[in-house]
């Protein structure tokens, strides 16, 4: 588990969301209300649907083909419609909402077989309902390899 989980409040820009995701190098964080309690997971996905959707950014088969396509490259409007997209969007417009959590006293086990059954790739950790962490298939994988040393 990560502790403390980096996390957004739903009103917040997504462009901060974002800034989030890249500076820490992660791909997804919980989203929690004033009472520290999650409500939603934003991953980057959610962010490239929506740019897809409001910005025209095509990832067909991913950031390679973006980068190699030289028509695509070529629009010069499309760093500046990202960003405007990412300026005036609120978290809460594009968050799952309804976080799949679990509780600190649960077992890697049970961590595992609750990612791989939901198809997830992250736990926000409560403890009271409180986020307190989080669990990562990366911190999953990393806690089998320890184990096995």
């Amino acid at each position: 588990m990560s502790r403390p989980a980096i996390s957004v409040r739903p009103g917040d820009p997504l462009r901060l969301a974002c800034a989030r995701l890249s500076q820490r190098g992660i791909s997804g964080l919980p989203v929690v209300d004033a009472q520290v309690r999650p409500v939603g997971v934003l991953s980057q996905k959610d962010v490239l649907r929506l740019l897809h959707d409001r910005a025209g950014l095509s990832l067909p088969g991913g950031l390679f083909d973006l980068l190699l396509d030289a028509e695509e490259a070529r629009r010069s409007d499309l760093l500046p419609a990202c960003r405007a997209v990412l300026d005036r969007t609120l978290v809460r417009e594009v968050m799952t909402p309804d976080p799949i959590t679990i509780d600190r006293a649960a077992t890697m086990d049970e961590a595992v077989q609750l990612l791989m059954a939901r198809r997830i790739n992250r736990l926000p950790v409560t403890h009271r309902g409180v986020l307190v962490g989080i669990v990562t298939r990366h911190d999953l994988l990393s806690g089998l390899r320890s184990a096995g040393s």
